[in-house]
């Protein structure tokens, strides 16, 4: 069925084609590509928030210089390590070498790259997830592409804008270690518009207006391309039992094929991705304003219930699970939905790609450290501009 259809070409896994992100990905490959000829190492770090576009660009240009190039690749999610000093042996196995144990992984692992002709590319998705003591593994993979007799390609990539500067700060006090820096911003409402539409590609199963109106909305929230296709496919499905309904209540002659012929198909229209918008990703969504430059309510509340906490004295960090229920407790106080825990990690991610926030990831999301990387005392006088946020911050803690 059509239906069927529309669904299946609004999938979040790695598209056949990128839109609105030409700019970055002819970057990126001119980046890699420079240095497959000339045979040199280099390192560069991609920052954005969730689904806006990076892991997807990088895929692509895997796919490209694999067919034009003989070079090594790995490629690694860190999320799915157990611990980070296993990244080294993940690496090695990538790359086809001989098995060893997880103690001789990375001086085998710098062996090899003394021992190769031609660069070995390696890119490591979900960088941040590799915490160590002192973040000495993060810093050993940075400073590979720097030694003189290694020859390294490094692609890192993660949400926060300010990784290398904030994490690393040593890469800094040399310019050799200092990687090459790409930010993907949040999608704006056209790109996401065309993202749709190039999707559905000749399926009308959504109206124009449904398209324009999803777009506006998501992009005014996080600028995150998964959501909005996520709120499409999920506003076809509520059409699509609509319309099953609605042909089990049929008399039996309206069940012939001339007569099913004759009924214009049903479409998604504005109202249902306006319900699935206001049931799946509640009022962060919905209470958007539609500035695309403007802090989102949800994101306004979050900084606010932090700063609730900091203020109290007691904290200066925060676990995820706590700054949630204090959260929930301010949206009830001034009667708005707080969104689930699920979403609240969501708002906080991009908080941090922002730079408002600081996140330290631990292996459950609750427990996810939670600190103001921007001056406090600054950030309370901008948000007390808001009469609603002003009657937030005056108020204690709630219980």
């Amino acid at each position: 069925s059509p239906y069927q259809s529309a669904k299946r070409s609004l999938h979040t896994a790695k598209p056949d084609f990128l839109v609105g992100r030409e700019k970055e990905e002819s970057e990126i490959e001119k980046f890699i590509t420079d240095r497959i000829k000339e045979k040199k190492s280099g390192s560069m770090y991609i920052s954005g928030a969730p689904g806006t576009g990076k892991t997807a660009v990088v895929s692509h240009i895997l796919d490209r210089i694999k067919f034009h190039h003989t070079n090594q690749i790995a490629f690694i999610n860190c999320m799915m390590l157990k611990d980070s000093n296993t990244v080294f042996k993940q690496l090695l196995e990538q790359l086809g070498t001989s098995p060893v144990k997880t103690k001789e992984a990375m001086k085998a692992l710098e062996k090899y790259f003394r021992s190769v002709e031609d660069p070995v590319l390696l890119v490591l998705d979900e960088i941040d997830q590799l915490d160590s003591k002192h973040h000495h593994v993060l810093y050993q993979i940075f400073e590979w592409p720097a030694l003189q007799d290694f020859k390294v390609i490094l692609i890192g990539i993660a949400n926060a804008l300010d990784l290398t500067d904030r994490i690393l700060p040593r890469l800094q006090a040399s310019s050799s270690c200092q990687p090459a820096l790409i930010n993907f911003p949040p999608y704006t409402t056209s790109q996401i518009t065309d993202i749709i539409k190039n999707r559905l590609q000749q399926d009308s199963v959504l109206e124009p207006a449904a398209i324009s109106f999803c777009a506006r909305k998501i992009s005014a929230v996080a600028g995150d391309a998964r959501k909005a296709l996520d709120v499409c496919h999920r506003a076809i499905e509520l059409v699509e039992s609509d319309v099953r309904g609605q042909q089990v209540l049929k008399p039996a002659d309206c069940n012939s094929p001339t007569k099913r012929h004759q009924t214009p198909m049903k479409k998604v229209t504005v109202m249902h991705i306006s319900k699935i918008m206001s049931e799946v990703y509640s009022s962060s969504v919905n209470s958007a304003d539609g500035s695309e430059h403007a802090l989102p309510l949800q994101q306004k509340l979050a900084i606010c219930s932090l700063l609730l906490l900091v203020k109290s004295g007691k904290f200066k960090e925060v676990l995820l699970g706590k700054l949630h229920e204090t959260y929930s407790n301010v949206c009830k106080r001034q009667q708005m939905v707080p969104v689930d825990q699920s979403e609240f990690h969501s708002v906080l991610t991009l908080l941090d790609s922002r730079g408002i926030i600081i996140m330290k990831k631990a292996k459950e999301t609750r427990l996810n450290k939670i600190s103001l990387k921007l001056d406090e005392h600054e950030l309370e006088q901008t948000l007390k501009d808001k009469t609603l946020m002003a009657a937030i911050l005056s108020d204690k803690i709630p219980k």
